[in-house]
């Protein structure tokens, strides 16, 4: 991937304008900014651990908890990542048990899931309990 792409557009006065856009930049130059957090989980979303990058931007001396991370890391992955939801491969189950007691509350449907094997958050139960049964889920936010 090249480091700048070439914008070109016309104008409403019909003038030709060409823009450089860089791709590319020094996560170290942002030291400081509160955007930094989210530029090292984008430079590292692939290979480091959330735990990895909340103990490097600790010794930074960046204010961030571990689950502000772990809820804004899907931001920067791949379409099509593994995400560490379905990882135990019970998300389909999940929904099918989900569906067959929609009169529960979320606590009580966490509870159900555990009783059944899937450990799941109440935050998951909330964002799936309405997904069609059957189908693949994504763990992306919209």
């Amino acid at each position: 991937m090249s480091d700048k792409i070439t914008m070109s557009w016309t104008d409403w006065r019909g003038n030709k304008i060409t823009r450089e856009v860089k791709q590319t930049i020094d996560v170290g130059d942002f030291v400081g900014t509160p955007g930094y957090a989210l530029l090292v989980l984008a430079a590292n979303a692939n290979h480091l651990s959330a735990p990895e990058i909340d103990r490097f931007l600790q010794r930074q001396e960046v204010g961030r908890s571990l689950t502000y991370l772990k809820r804004r890391r899907w931001l920067f992955q791949q379409p099509g990542a593994d995400n560490a939801a379905n990882r135990d491969r019970n998300e389909a189950r999940a929904v099918r048990i989900m569906h067959e007691n929609p009169e529960l509350s979320l606590r009580n449907l966490v509870v159900l899931l555990k009783e059944h094997g899937i450990i799941r958050s109440r935050e998951w139960v909330r964002r799936h309990r309405c997904d069609p049964v059957g189908a693949p889920t994504d763990n992306r936010r919209p």
